[in-house]
């Protein structure tokens, strides 16, 4: 009995490990292109796009994104998006957009995400369009 106790507990832990999840964005680490949209956060007008192919870009920018500790927020108040990124695959299809509002927020999948741990490294993509 008391073995049949410590498995279901055991299982329990290994489950709750698993379940958790720090929100992070599925399928961009096969990402051969970013499309990197900039706006301009007062009017909120298109200022200009830059397409990544460098893999050494994309890495950059795919490893910061993952490792970031998300959280989907429910209600979230309009904002005005600072960058969009498009991350498409060797065949030219769209795996995710992520909107990147002016605050600590991600969008994708169709929700806000809030920036729990991590920091976004705004400075490397603002720098792709210096």
């Amino acid at each position: 009995m008391k073995k049949l106790i410590a498995l279901v507990l055991a299982l329990i832990c290994v489950l709750g490990l698993v379940g958790c999840s720090n929100g992070s964005i599925k399928g961009i680490d096969k990402a051969t292109e970013i499309e990197v949209v900039q706006y301009d956060i007062s009017s909120g007008a298109e200022i200009g796009t830059v397409v990544l192919t460098e893999e050494a870009d994309i890495k950059h920018i795919v490893d910061n994104i993952n490792s970031l500790k998300l959280k989907k927020m429910e209600n979230t108040d309009p904002t005005v998006l600072e960058y969009k990124l498009v991350f498409c695959n060797a065949n030219n299809e769209v795996i995710e957009t992520v909107s990147i509002p002016a605050n600590d927020w991600l969008g994708f999948d169709g929700y806000f995400h809030s920036i729990t741990s991590g920091e976004l490294d705004r400075a490397y993509i603002a720098g792709l369009f210096e």
